[in-house]
């Protein structure tokens, strides 16, 4: 699966649930490193780093570095999914 047909997927999951509203922010170099999407749900912050397994890529070392800026400094939920069945665990854990 392409990642942006997961990156589809995501959004349109996250953005069905009560209290919560997901944002695209990736794609372009002014954002390298940042996570994928941007959230909030039920007033706490989200972001998400999404990787295809497919294409055997992991995340880079400044995007680790960014999303645990925003999980240890921030007290954002963050992490990257590989897919939906993820996403939905990572917020399960919270929720």
């Amino acid at each position: 699966m392409a990642e942006n047909s997961l990156q589809n997927r995501v959004l349109k999951f996250l953005n069905s649930l009560p209290n919560c509203v997901a944002e695209n922010v990736s794609g372009n170099s002014n954002q390298s490193g940042r996570a994928d999407i941007n959230g909030c749900i039920s007033g706490r912050a989200f972001k998400i780093e999404l990787k295809d397994p497919s294409t055997g890529y992991e995340p880079s070392a400044k995007q680790l570095r960014y999303l645990e800026k925003w999980s240890k400094k921030a007290g954002a939920l963050a992490g990257v999914c590989y897919s939906l069945r993820d996403v939905k665990q990572l917020l399960e854990d919270y929720l």
